[in-house]
Order: structure tokens, then C-alpha cells, then sequence
């Protein structure tokens, strides 16, 4: 039975409980995690019927997926199935002095009933005189979620707990009380997209970005660094970009996926810059994809540096010759990466790079490489340099230009320049050397390139430098964040 206190209050006989069992401790709040530890219908002291129902108030500040006006989630069977949110949601509470095995013959235990958002969960359970933690399972349907913020972070929609005290009894019986209140879910941490040398945010569009979309996943390919900028200054913007886009959608975690240069403006960010703090401070980054990214340097950017730095540059290799002879398009017409970007995309800068930026412990690093040849002759058909080279011209071939790329980046290791003068006049030549065997590559980085030691490679697929950019690679990454962070 309770021990109550008897006091008079503006005319009022009250009866109340001291609560004076231990107490339970609530969560720490996340992202996944939110919690309700003061305001109305808590700490109310041992409230009796007329006292009720009690109404708490547990905000949620956490994007998801797009909602309907009342804020419940629309495509709810598309993001369970995708793996986006649970199925169920968690509601947990710490209530007091629950009756349930109390009563006698002239009235009945003590009866309880929660409500979430209107919905009926049923009873809660406890004891005389104990706080008991109750746990709902309840269907994700019934909650109410944010929608994304254009500026700034979501604003935190509000889910109602009402709690109908002691139901069974006509006369007030039995008074009880609510700690806090919690409620927690598993979901994914969006996917934010970052692009390569020469590009912006629209080279996701359509075919990366459209497949997440249909199946409503979470991302944002808002990320425009500098077009042909330095790895450390693209670094530092993305730092601060990375804060801006999780503050959107509310959340503590991010995965990047990244194409290109853009996995080094990554990997630099994450090497120096990277300070993770959640839930308060930066937030943290769970993986990286990189896709395509030079990790070890092109060659051709070894090529195009010396020919646009060293006087008359010239080479007895064909191949090398040939290059060299149609560089100036590129150059001119600004359509293949520029400085500084493209100087420090040299596989003697990128070795540089690489014993100065080691991958930092705690973020998951996977890798993706392609081949452009998909018949296997080492030649390249228009089809095979679609969309990643500009269409054919009177003075430029879509499928010659491919081959080309195809066989430098295949048949060339390094160079040398040697530097060369007679009578006043100076040119060098460029040597190429060979590698042990032909190096597949995507016309942009070599299959060997877009590895790295401290990543794993997920796939190496028949694609080119920009198509690789699909739907395939996009399930791929999907299916591998669900296996390191399932939501159940």
C-alpha cells in the first residue's frame, strides 16, 4: 500500500506520495536518441486521476524522410524496406508506485494507460512504492518527424505521451508518476556527395542521385567546392560543409561518398581537419567510399604538367608524342582538370601527399575502381567513352581521344624529362617508362590507383571515369553501409 502525506492547499485536502525509491537515470540524447526530462506531466510528484492525464511532450529534431502536414512520415514502406528507419519505435519511461497487483474486493489495481500521438499502447506495469522502467513497442507510423531545413537545423516537432491514470476506479485510488520519457529508433545517417577535379554538385545528377531518391534515401549533393581548387583548401570548405548539411538534417553521423579528386579534398579534411564532437559538437563521419579517386596519382597529369611547364616538351614514345601534340584542346578549351588541381593530382605529388596524411582510425574506408575497355581489345568505341569524354567534333574523335587516354595510362608507369639546348635553343624530352603489365584503368586513374592499403575495395566495375556513377554503385555502397550499421 502507498504511505501518503495528508497537506491543505488553497482550501484543498491533496494526498501525495513522497517518492522515495531510487531513481532511474535517463539516456544521454542523439540523434537516434530523444528525451523529455522536465517540462509538463514530469516530476509531478505522485499524481492521482484528477490530477491527469498526463501530457509530455517529447520533441523529435531529426530528418528522416519527407512527412505529411501532421508530420508523420510519408514512403514509410519504401524507408523500412531501404533500411532508412526501424520499424518500431522505442518508448521508454521510468514510471512510479504502479499498482498493478494492488486492489482488494471494494476496488480494483491500479490501470494505466499510455497513449502515443493518440494511439493506444496499453498499460504500464510496476510495483508498490518502485519505480519500474516501462518499454512500448510502437510502429513508426505513429510519430511525428521534421522536415529538412533550407537553413540552419530542423525545427523539432513535438510527440505527445499521455499517460490516463488509474482507469479502473471510479474513486481515486492510486496516484503515480513519470521521470522522463524516451524515445529512440534506428535509422541511417545520410550520405553527403562530393565531387571531383573540374565539377561541381550536378555531376551526381541524374543517374547517382535519382537512384537514391527512388528509394528515398537520405543525401545531399549540396557540396560545390573549388573547381580545379588545392586539396587543402577543398579540404577546409568541406569541413565546414560536412558541419552545415548534418546541422540540416539534424543528425551527429554522416557517410561521404566521393568521386574522383574529391576523395583526397576527403581524405585531407579527414586527415587535418577532421575533429569529430557529437552530439553537441562536430559531427562524426562513419565511412568513406571513394570512387575512381587517384590515390596514388595519374599519369596523366604527369604528362599534361610537363607540357604545359617545360619549353618545346617532345618524346620518341608515339604514344607520348600524341598526347602531347593534343593537350593544348584540353588546355585551351579548359574541358580536363587545370592548376592547381591538376599539378597536384602527379603521382610524385600524390606520393608526397600520402606519407603525409594517413587515414585516421574510426572511419570505415572502401574503394572503387573501373575499366573503361568493356570487350577486352584495349580500344576504346564511342560508346565506351560515353559521357565522360565531349561528343565528337570535325577535329575531335570521342572514341580516338580514348583509345589514347586508354593506351597512355595502360603502357605508362612514370616519365622522365631531360632538358636539352643547342645553338640557344632549348626543348626536353619526355620518356616514358612501362609498367610490369598493362594497368586497366577508366580513362582518368588506373584500377591500381583508385586502390588504397588502409580501404577495401567493394567493386571494380566495367565503367568509365564519370558512369561509373550508377545505380549499381550506388546499391553497392547502400548494401555495405546497412551491413556495418544495420537499422532493425
Amino acid at each position: 500500500m502507498k504511505t501518503i502525506s495528508l497537506f491543505v492547499a488553497a482550501g484543498c485536502l491533496l494526498i501525495a506520495a513522497p517518492l522515495q525509491a531510487a531513481r532511474i537515470d535517463p539516456p544521454d540524447p542523439s540523434d537516434t536518441t530523444f528525451v523529455a526530462d522536465q517540462g509538463t506531466g514530469l516530476d509531478t510528484g505522485c499524481t492521482y486521476r484528477r490530477g491527469g492525464p498526463l501530457r509530455i511532450e517529447v520533441p523529435i529534431s531529426r530528418y528522416v524522410g519527407e512527412v505529411d502536414s501532421n508530420g508523420h512520415l510519408l514512403n514509410v514502406d519504401e524507408l523500412i524496406a531501404n533500411h532508412v528507419i526501424s520499424a518500431k519505435v522505442a518508448i521508454r519511461l521510468p514510471a512510479w508506485d504502479i499498482d498493478i497487483h494492488g486492489g482488494s474486493s471494494s476496488y480494483a489495481p491500479e490501470h494505466d494507460r499510455l497513449f502515443v500521438n493518440g494511439q493506444d499502447m496499453g498499460r504500464l506495469t510496476g510495483d508498490d512504492g518502485i519505480w519500474k522502467l516501462n518499454e512500448f513497442q510502437v510502429d513508426v507510423r505513429y510519430l511525428k518527424f521534421p522536415s529538412r531545413s533550407n537553413s540552419g537545423a530542423p525545427t523539432p516537432v513535438k510527440n505527445e505521451i499521455q499517460i490516463n491514470i488509474d482507469e479502473s476506479n471510479s474513486d481515486e485510488k492510486w496516484c503515480m508518476a513519470v521521470d522522463w520519457v524516451e524515445i529512440s529508433f534506428d535509422a541511417m545517417a545520410p550520405a553527403l556527395l562530393v565531387h571531383g577535379t573540374n565539377a561541381q554538385s550536378d555531376s551526381w545528377e541524374p543517374v547517382f542521385t535519382n537512384y537514391l531518391n527512388n528509394r528515398h534515401i537520405p543525401y545531399s549533393n549540396n557540396i560545390n567546392l573549388t573547381a580545379n581548387g588545392t586539396i587543402d583548401g577543398n579540404a577546409r570548405l568541406l569541413r565546414n560543409r560536412v558541419n552545415e548539411l548534418a546541422t540540416s538534417f539534424g543528425v551527429d553521423h554522416v557517410h561521404l561518398i566521393v568521386h574522383s579528386k574529391g576523395g583526397l579534398d576527403s581524405r585531407r579534411f579527414l586527415s587535418a581537419h577532421y575533429a569529430p564532437n557529437p552530439p553537441d559538437g562536430e559531427p562524426e563521419v562513419l565511412s568513406l567510399y571513394t570512387i575512381d579517386t587517384p590515390h596514388h596519382g595519374t599519369i596523366l597529369s604527369d604528362l599534361s604538367v610537363a607540357n604545359r611547364t617545360f619549353n618545346d616538351p617532345q618524346s620518341n614514345d608515339a604514344l607520348v608524342q600524341e598526347y602531347l601534340d593534343n593537350d593544348w584542346w584540353a588546355d585551351a578549351a579548359s574541358k580536363g582538370p587545370q592548376q592547381p588541381a591538376l599539378g597536384e593530382q602527379t603521382t610524385t605529388n600524390i606520393a608526397t601527399f600520402n606519407a603525409s596524411n594517413a587515414f585516421p582510425k574510426g572511419v570505415l574506408f572502401y574503394t572503387f575502381s573501373a575499366d573503361a575497355d568493356l570487350n577486352g581489345d584495349r580500344t576504346i568505341t564511342d560508346a565506351e567513352a560515353t559521357p565522360l569524354l565531349p561528343n565528337s567534333t570535325w577535329y575531335y574523335n570521342r572514341a580516338e581521344v580514348g583509345t589514347l587516354m586508354y593506351q597512355i595510362l595502360g603502357n605508362v608507369a612514370s616519365i622522365t624529362v631531360t632538358r636539352h639546348s643547342k645553338w640557344g635553343n632549348e626543348w626536353h624530352v619526355i620518356t616514358p617508362t612501362a609498367p610490369a603489365s598493362f594497368q586497366e584503368n577508366d580513362l582518368v586513374v588506373t584500377v591500381e590507383s583508385a586502390r588504397h592499403s588502409s580501404g577495401q575495395e567493394l567493386l571494380s566495375a566495367d565503367r568509365n571515369h564519370s558512369n561509373i556513377k550508377d545505380g549499381p554503385t550506388a546499391q553497392r555502397i547502400l548494401d555495405r553501409i546497412q551491413k556495418d550499421f544495420p537499422v532493425k
